[in-house]
């Protein structure tokens, strides 16, 4: 991993607040330093990235699997991030299929939202498949995502 990317991505992510991460090529993710609880398990985040979105998944590694206590999704338009939906999850198994699930249904909610307050009407379908290829594509190719970024 080029040293200069990894410097952006410290420099640009909002849901690190100062660790540093690693992309993990294995499972195209970039993850952050984790810390060991009392307990024995270790939490860390797992960032996805498009030019529109970063997804934080905040996650931990127990005795006998990983799972996954939050998902927070920033919209990005090139220059700054905002927060537009988080989930609180508390020990659910981490699969990328559930993770992904649960992050189109909230862009769904929150394009819902956006379109209400906008007075305009899109049918569920067409919000489902639009969440569905917002989350997608973050969830791929992190490479040429972090370099369309910045």
């Amino acid at each position: 991993m080029n040293s200069n990317l990894i410097k952006i991505v410290n420099a640009t992510l909002p849901a690190l607040s100062g660790s540093s991460v690693t992309y993990n090529e294995a499972n195209n993710i970039f993850l952050s330093e984790g810390y060991t609880s009392a307990a024995g398990n270790t939490y860390f985040q797992g960032i996805r990235l498009s030019d529109r979105l970063i997804i934080d998944l905040q996650l931990g590694q127990g005795n006998r699997y990983l799972f996954l206590n939050g998902i927070r999704i920033y919209g990005y338009n090139g220059s700054e991030k905002h927060l537009i939906a988080f989930r609180n999850l508390r020990n659910y198994a981490y699969s990328e299929k559930n993770s992904c699930s649960e992050c189109e249904d909230m862009i769904k909610d929150y394009l819902y939202s956006q379109s209400k307050l906008m007075g305009q009407t899109v049918d569920d379908s067409t919000l489902e498949n639009f969440a569905h290829s917002l989350i997608a594509e973050t969830m791929k190719n992190q490479i040429d995502n972090i370099k369309k970024i910045c």
